[in-house]
């Protein structure tokens, strides 16, 4: 799937879409995603929904699989601040238009986190907001169809061709040392743990903040997998490592309020900064070579790019991955 090319679809085709195919008569504009097409919709009103035009190798079970996790969230606890699924004149939840499936969701107001400044308040919300979404992904019985999703923790060992394109002997080395670790001291004890269905995107495109400066919303639910909880933490703490002796600081503010509502264990801690390291380094690897793709969408592929290369070296002086 990561190599198909993303639906194109104009401002005109997505307000139709919105309005035949899910009653919403509204104003069309393109968001920024790699995969898909996204258009942010707003009536007269003022209701604010999302049209979500799925890649064209997108399987149906898949999208089922997302409608019917947001759909328990709706229903497990309607004040987490995830988006809801708006069916369409016919009540389903997704439609197909141009062999592309396409479903409408409700918009989460407020600006995203990379537009944001990081504080500690920030931080402590997004550790805590993670932990009840958390909590209510653990009772949902959907089950996630079988995937080869890259992105997955859990499948590190398959990016080890991706090295061929990073031509840097030094990087290269760091890289591949990362997945040496990875592979010998955190995947046996993945592979024996209990698993949930996991958000596995908590980066900074996928939080919503208000202005207050806390956690408003979670959006983009592509990439669920059922995994260990801790992949999840691992994650979302990857996209707060500093860049300096101390790369940890902002990231255990973090885990910490995780773990004040879901407590995680001292062998889950002790595992995390090889985790953290191995997400850094997914995101190198697999950024870059999807950049050579999709040399049109160079900039938004590679976004995280250089903030998890810096956060990846940063670790290596600091010697968390020795």
């Amino acid at each position: 799937m990561l190599q198909t090319a993303a639906p194109q679809f104009s401002l005109a085709d997505a307000e139709a879409l919105a309005r035949d195919r899910f009653g919403i008569d509204g104003a069309a504009r393109l968001l920024t995603s790699e995969r898909d097409q996204n258009f942010y919709l707003q009536t007269q009103k003022g209701d604010e929904f999302v049209l979500k035009i799925a890649n064209a190798s997108e399987s149906p079970q898949v999208m089922a699989f997302q409608n019917a996790v947001m759909l328990h969230l709706e229903r497990t606890n309607p004040t987490l601040p995830a988006p809801h699924v708006v069916p369409t004149r016919l009540g389903e939840l997704q439609c197909v238009e141009r062999g592309h499936i396409v479903r409408t969701l409700t918009w989460r107001a407020g600006r995203l986190m990379h537009q944001v400044e990081r504080t500690p308040l920030l931080r402590k919300s997004l550790g805590a907001t993670h932990a009840l979404l958390s909590k209510a992904l653990a009772t949902c019985a959907a089950e996630a169809p079988p995937s080869d999703l890259l992105w997955d923790l859990q499948r590190a060992a398959q990016l080890r061709p991706l090295l061929e394109h990073v031509p840097e002997p030094d990087r290269a080395a760091l890289l591949r040392s990362v997945l040496n670790r990875f592979e010998e001291s955190v995947l046996p004890w993945l592979q024996a743990a209990p698993s949930q269905i996991i958000h596995n995107d908590l980066n900074p495109h996928n939080v919503v903040v208000d202005e207050s400066g806390r956690v408003s919303g979670v959006i983009d639910f592509g990439d669920m997998v059922r995994a260990p909880l801790i992949c999840d933490v691992a994650v979302a703490a990857a996209y707060h490592v500093r860049h300096d002796e101390a790369p940890l600081v902002d990231a255990l503010e973090y885990i910490d309020a995780f773990s004040a509502e879901r407590p995680l264990s001292a062998e889950e801690r002790a595992l995390l900064p090889d985790m953290i390291a191995m997400r850094l380094a997914m995101t190198v690897l697999i950024t870059n070579w999807r950049a050579t793709l999709y040399p049109e969408n160079k900039a938004y592929i590679l976004r995280n790019e250089p903030n998890a290369w810096r956060g990846l070296t940063a670790m290596a002086q600091a010697e968390l991955l020795q």
